[in-house]
């Protein structure tokens, strides 16, 4: 079981960043959009009512895996305060990473399945009374990372919950979850920040920082544009949506940039096309005015005409299929690719 007492999940990384440079800006304590939620749970844990199971879901890089660890500090702190004191014995064995009751499993490496092993052990170790806190935490993410044998054997416990023990699901995408185990879990859903609450915090963190170009590669989730500040995304999203541009105008050859960009991180990029091809749906439907990248409306600006709806909604489906061809491992990454990016050639043809 991949299971990490007191840490080793205080950062959102659900998705790896581009291969380019080390990421070491740290990720701060205090998510000022998650108080509404803190507070909440606040109040169930002064009312006793705090549920076995809650299932933390919405966007990646919205501050999920950061609440989790503070309600779990919460959960595990033996002061009577609503929030972690920081000082007792247990806040100090939490702070050194080794709290015994507090119990992180997570896949043994990124992109790989959560087995039915690391969900038996936790079982097992649920039956037994917690060694320091008045309760044993266990963070599950991500959940959807679950392999079925595993989920089959986590429903178990949920159906007859363990006392003394709470479960925080973690997941991006909670849809792929069994509906049977969603449903025994109270849902937390996060919304992405508004885009003014994120840059006033980004700006508390970096005032020198130009946040702006970080957030619009980073689609405007704090977390991620926090941790591209010191990755170059920002420029490589520049290059890859000129590049784009160029493609629809026919003045780039989709091999050639098939081959370029299979360097980088698939992810990633899928990401980014399945946001340039809605913004061409919306100019598609609406005109230039409702676009919402602006840096892709300029680049664009001398198309001759309004690509085709009907052919961006089917690219929309291929973006899709393209990635989870990519998590079954079972296709030509850069041949897939390479076609995908001839049929945007052939928008308006």
């Amino acid at each position: 079981m991949h299971a990490v007492t007191g840490g080793g999940i205080d950062a959102e990384c659900a998705h790896d960043p581009l291969p380019l440079h080390p990421v070491s800006r740290p990720v701060p304590q205090s998510l000022d959009w998650l108080d509404g939620h803190l507070a909440h749970c606040a109040e169930l844990m002064r009312q006793e009512r705090m549920p076995h199971a809650l299932l933390l879901h919405g966007e990646a890089d919205t501050g999920k895996r950061r609440f989790a660890r503070t309600l779990a500090e919460a959960l595990l702190c033996s002061s009577t305060q609503e929030y972690a004191c920081g000082t007792c014995h247990s806040c100090r064995l939490l702070r050194a990473g080794n709290h015994p009751d507090l119990v992180v499993i997570e896949p043994e490496e990124p992109g790989k399945a959560i087995k039915v092993d690391a969900i038996r052990a936790y079982i097992e170790a649920a039956s037994l009374t917690p060694q320091i806190a008045s309760t044993r935490v266990c963070i599950l993410a991500p959940a959807d990372a679950m392999n079925p044998s595993a989920s089959n054997s986590l429903l178990k416990t949920l159906e007859e919950p363990a006392p003394e023990n709470h479960l925080l699901l973690v997941s991006d995408r909670p849809a792929r979850l069994p509906a049977t185990i969603r449903s025994r879990c109270q849902s937390v859903a996060f919304a992405r920040p508004g885009a003014e609450v994120v840059l006033a915090w980004l700006q508390q963190q970096d005032a020198a920082t130009d946040w702006q170009p970080l957030l619009d590669c980073g689609n405007g989730l704090p977390l991620r544009a926090l941790r591209f500040a010191d990755g170059g995304q920002a420029e490589v999203y520049r290059e890859l949506l000129s590049a784009f541009a160029a493609l629809l105008m026919h003045q780039a050859y989709p091999a050639a940039l098939a081959e370029t960009w299979s360097r980088v991180d698939s992810n990633q990029l899928l990401e980014w096309l399945f946001r340039w091809t809605l913004d061409l749906l919306r100019l598609s439907s609406a005109g230039s005015g409702a676009m919402q990248d602006n840096a892709l409306s300029q680049a664009i600006s001398g198309l001759r005409e309004t690509p085709d709806s009907v052919k961006l909604v089917t690219l929309l489906g291929r973006i899709i299929s393209l990635g989870q061809g990519l998590e079954k491992r079972n296709l030509n990454y850069q041949m897939q690719l390479e076609a995908l990016l001839i049929s945007y050639a052939e928008l308006n043809a």
